[in-house]
């Protein structure tokens, strides 16, 4: 914010910093940051797998009001997978760290197995932590320079506070900031110093901003704005194509697991529970839709190995990554969500409700703030493998509640989670940064 406006006034005469903006606005005099027709963002993902926090940026830029928001995006994906997100959207540059969170948090593991006291391992680690600044002091420059030449008003921190270089540099230059929680925080010294001068968080989910809460940031900072649903159609003639890709009949009933394959997404769990539902029901087949992130292909191993010895090899599908989900929604039955750790948000939820299809999703974090139980989807503890498996064969064996469920969850998604106001939001967010306002009180 420009200093300014802490004792500034207008005709000689002291006024409150609001006042001193809407004069701005009104005269075209000032600081460019705060005049209403347009701010500049970036968008920084530092993300290296695919996950929610792209597709919900994706989303954003193209819902955003481009005459009065100007968006510009740094990943560290592939580019093939912006490219499918971002479309022709000509605003996204691939910028990585020479040393990713990935091969920091590969070190921090290593660390935490040696046999030394806290003593000796915090100090460690916090060496290590500087050490990573250091290393990627390349990043930091060319996104300062980006900041610069694009005179950005606003830096979207996309993943919570572990990109310090980033709010380090938009710290360093007087830039606002606006840290975007998708999952839990992990508040260590740096992150901690840095929080005290972010202009504000935006929390995924009620659980996230707890979270949030827990880990020492100002409640009055924290909006909840939780992630946007996007409309998406079934093609009958797409779904009839997509079952014969897979050589799935059409009376075949189809349930699956959608997402990254990573351990607490619970996939082991998905396997057991399903291999009871499939014992029981001859003509239902499991899909698995997702790849391997973060390397852990030692799990990939461990699932079909699973599989194997459940002797249902025949009744498995393991798609991998698929770029138009959309299609294997339209297949589906019933999807599972079965994350064993609090699920932050779990876009995989709303997008199945979006598209009408009935959810059976794990107890725990966020999707108990999305689903009704009982009403437009079920709740289960995943770690219970027969209970899993009974809510699983519920929605199978009844059409009628099939349809029902996922009516009643498809007008809720598309009504509560709209695309239109989270941007409306979202800009109301960069707004208040630049105006160094706080959120309203009162969240929804």
């Amino acid at each position: 914010m420009d200093p300014t406006l802490r004792r500034a006034t207008i005709d000689g005469t002291p006024q409150p910093a609001e006042a001193v903006v809407e004069e701005r606005m009104r005269t075209g005099a000032g600081n460019r940051a705060v005049k209403e027709h347009k701010i500049r963002v970036l968008i920084v993902d530092q993300a290296t797998a695919f996950g929610g926090s792209i597709i919900v940026a994706s989303r954003l830029v193209r819902a955003l009001d481009a005459s009065k928001v100007e968006c510009q995006v740094i990943s560290e994906m592939d580019t093939a997978i912006l490219r499918s997100h971002f479309g022709n959207w000509g605003k996204v540059d691939v910028v990585r760290h020479p040393l990713s969170y990935e091969d920091h948090a590969r070190i921090t593991r290593w660390l935490r197995r040696m046999p030394m006291s806290n003593l000796i391992t915090r100090p460690v680690m916090y060496g290590i932590s500087l050490i990573s600044v250091a290393m990627n002091t390349v990043y930091a420059w060319r996104l300062g320079l980006r900041i610069v030449r694009g005179k950005i008003d606003v830096i979207h921190l996309n993943n919570e506070l572990y990109n310090v270089e980033a709010a380090l540099v938009a710290w360093a230059l007087g830039r606002c900031f606006v840290v975007h929680a998708h999952g839990p925080a992990q508040h260590g010294f740096l992150q901690r110093f840095l929080a005290r001068r972010a202009h504000g968080f935006v929390a995924v989910s009620s659980h996230i901003k707890e979270d949030l809460v827990s880990k020492g940031v100002p409640e009055r900072m924290i909006e909840f704005i939780p992630n946007p649903a996007e409309p998406m159609t079934i093609d009958s003639g797409i779904v009839r194509s997509v079952r014969a890709r897979y050589g799935l009949g059409s009376a075949q009933r189809v349930f699956g697991i959608f997402g990254r394959i990573v351990r607490w997404k619970g996939h082991r769990e998905f396997v057991l529970a399903a291999s009871e539902v499939l014992r029981g029901m001859p003509d239902a087949v499991a899909l698995v839709v997702g790849d391997v992130s973060d390397g852990d292909q030692t799990l990939w191993a461990e699932l079909h190995d699973l599989v194997r010895q459940q002797g249902l090899s025949d009744r498995f599908i393991f798609t991998g990554y698929i770029d138009k989900v959309v299609e294997l929604y339209g297949i589906m039955d019933v999807v599972v969500h079965a994350s064993i750790s609090p699920e932050p948000f779990g876009l995989v939820i709303t997008e199945a409700m979006a598209c009408g299809i009935p959810v059976v999703a794990s107890n725990l974090g966020a999707p108990r703030e999305i689903i009704d139980d009982g009403k437009d989807g079920l709740i289960v503890d995943p770690t219970d493998t027969p209970a899993l498996a009974r809510a699983i064969s519920t929605l199978l064996g009844d059409e009628r509640l099939r349809r029902e469920m996922g009516e009643l969850g498809r007008r809720k998604v598309l009504g509560r989670y709209n695309m239109d106001e989270y941007a409306r939001r979202m800009e109301q967010v960069y707004r208040r940064a630049l105006r160094n306002d706080r959120p309203p009180s009162a969240n929804p």
